[in-house]
């Protein structure tokens, strides 16, 4: 939580951090600390134990304003920006710049720069600041803001929670239209025409639009040998037939930053004896470990469990390459439980081998173990959940729904 960064920044000796970038799209750290998004981005200056100063363009003044996350906001014609590009032209102002805020705000010490850049232009800058005067250093991961983002406070969580219920909303009114689809010569059809992967998508994609919400990396709707390839995206033009399965991952981000993840597996119709014991051998593993994880567990006990019932089951699981019985696994369980979500739709904590931090209440992860078989199909079911001192609070309300009929 943002609440951390003082104590992250003791324990580390920093005296200071500062965000920046021309844009927040696709920039989490500078998100965090904004509080939301800044069409030009701006820059974000804290001392350890003092508030921060953020400075942005004109044009973002009254939307920075609306997101409440800091009280002293200023722009850049107030700290001259404009006299310092006329005195040392566009390529070094910005370092000038830079060296007064830090100047006037009496940052001194260490000083770690954030920010999704270019890396080449992050060299240059911290070279040229370093050449002022300023003690700019590095971090290895997980950074203080890794370490800040990877707990949510409450605000936070009833964000994610409202963008996983605007998702649900999504995905009840896809499995719908799947439900009601009509058969004509001998194929579905959906608003008249045949039923095809990219036909759904075009509906996932509007219907997302309509509430506010898009998809930078896309949606996975797979089906049928796609769907046993956990990040097939989807062909478009594979049709959807009846007792085939399919696999829905969407993951949309609402304009605040914040995302959602979910995954339902299903066929239209009934499904065969195989697609059934995959769904249920999916299934209870999933329930199992949405019963089993809670503050203090670790990721790896989590992984170990959930490769337990698999392997029960008759399915492989990810552990054979840990225990070098394999180096790949194609059919079966073949990747973690989980990750962390929040700004970014993978981030800490994981569930998986070798993650031997326990979990902790304000953490936010997927759950979503999967069962794949290479050339005929798989399945996967996530939620996104909360980590609490009891368990789990899941963020996600729509049902498991397998058979579409």
């Amino acid at each position: 939580m943002k609440e951390h960064l003082d104590v992250e920044m003791q324990k580390r000796k920093i005296r200071a951090i500062a965000v920046l970038g021309d844009t927040t799209l696709s920039d989490p750290n500078l998100t965090y600390v904004v509080g939301g998004n800044l069409a030009r981005g701006g820059v974000y200056v804290k001392r350890m134990n003092e508030d921060p100063l953020l400075v942005t363009s004109n044009l973002d003044l009254s939307t920075a304003r609306k997101w409440h996350r800091v009280k002293r906001i200023e722009t850049y014609t107030e700290w001259g920006l404009e006299k310092l590009v006329k005195k040392y032209g566009h390529g070094k102002a910005f370092p000038h710049l830079l060296g007064t805020i830090f100047e006037k705000e009496r940052v001194k010490g260490k000083v770690a720069l954030f920010g999704r850049n270019d890396l080449a232009y992050g060299i240059r800058l911290a070279n040229q600041l370093r050449r002022l005067g300023i003690e700019v250093v590095g971090e290895q991961s997980p950074t203080i803001l890794e370490t800040a983002r990877e707990t949510k406070n409450r605000e936070e969580i009833q964000e994610l929670r409202r963008v996983a219920d605007t998702t649900s909303k999504v995905v009840e009114s896809i499995l719908k239209i799947l439900r009601n689809m009509k058969r004509k010569r001998g194929h579905l059809q959906v608003a008249g025409k045949r039923a095809t992967v990219g036909r759904i998508k075009a509906l996932i994609s509007s219907k997302l639009a309509a509430e506010g919400l898009v998809a930078p990396e896309g949606t996975i709707f797979a089906t049928g040998p796609s769907s046993s390839e956990g990040h097939n995206m989807g062909v478009l033009s594979d049709e959807i037939k009846e007792g085939r399965l399919i696999v829905f991952d969407i993951f949309p981000q609402a304009e605040t930053g914040y995302w959602s993840d979910i995954t339902r597996s299903f066929v239209v119709g009934r499904a065969d004896a195989k697609a059934k014991r995959l769904f249920e051998t999916v299934y209870e593993a999933q329930t199992d470990s949405l019963d089993f994880l809670r503050e203090g567990v670790t990721g790896e006990a989590a992984m170990a469990r959930v490769c337990d019932i698999i392997e029960r089951r008759g399915y492989r699981t990810v552990r054979d390459i840990y225990r070098g019985k394999a180096k790949t696994v194609n059919s079966g369980f073949n990747h973690s439980l989980g990750h962390g979500v929040g700004l970014t739709i993978g981030e800490r904590p994981y569930l998986a081998f070798m993650r031997k931090d326990n979990l902790r209440s304000g953490q936010v992860v997927t759950v979503e173990p999967g069962v794949y078989l290479r050339k005929y199909g798989g399945v996967r079911i996530e939620d996104t959940v909360a980590i609490t001192s009891k368990g789990v609070d899941n963020l996600v309300y729509l049902e498991k729904e397998f058979e579409l009929t």
